[in-house]
């Protein structure tokens, strides 16, 4: 019962990406600002750290198709850049050990591998005005303390959640 709870929870807060940027009054900090809530980003990078590599690129792809499908006009943009984020996080785990600093460092790392890919791309198909140094100061840094926040606030629950379903998971195997 408890491996639905993670697409559900992944589903939940795709949805609430959107709404919170209305619901806090992101825009109302500065209003040259872009904020972006990566939410979903951040619990699947931790479900990469706590559980499995492989479950955590599966959801990054899945639901980086679909936030490309319902967000995007182009399609396998967040799906490359969720998918190569968390796949990098992955790979530096496999060198250092796991606490909360690093998972907490880890998840940034993520949503920063994930804002200069989408940007990348965006800049190299011509869709995108926004110089480097803009795209760093408007939308890089706010995005990354908003979202470290949230993180912060995340992960404990997150991890307990994750540990949690990898036991049960293991348990299913054997």
């Amino acid at each position: 019962m408890r491996k639905y709870v993670l697409p559900a929870l992944l589903l939940f807060l795709f949805i609430l990406e959107s709404m919170s940027v209305d619901f806090f009054g992101l825009h109302s900090f500065n209003e040259d600002w872009i904020i972006v809530p990566r939410y979903m980003l951040i619990v699947i990078a931790l479900c990469a750290i706590y559980t499995s590599p492989y479950v955590g690129l599966i959801c990054a792809m899945l639901f980086g198709f679909l936030y490309d499908v319902v967000y995007t006009e182009i399609l396998g943009v967040y799906l490359f850049a969720f998918g190569i984020s968390v796949y990098i996080v992955s790979s530096i785990l496999r060198f250092v050990n796991t606490n909360y600093l690093i998972s907490f460092l880890m998840v940034l790392v993520s949503i920063s591998i994930t804002e200069h890919l989408v940007f990348g791309i965006h800049s190299l198909i011509g869709t995108t005005e926004l110089t480097h140094s803009e795209f760093l100061s408007i939308r890089m840094v706010p995005t990354l303390v908003f979202n470290a926040v949230i993180a912060l606030l995340l992960l404990f629950p997150i991890k307990l959640f994750m540990e949690r379903l990898a036991i049960e998971q293991k348990d299913e195997l054997t």
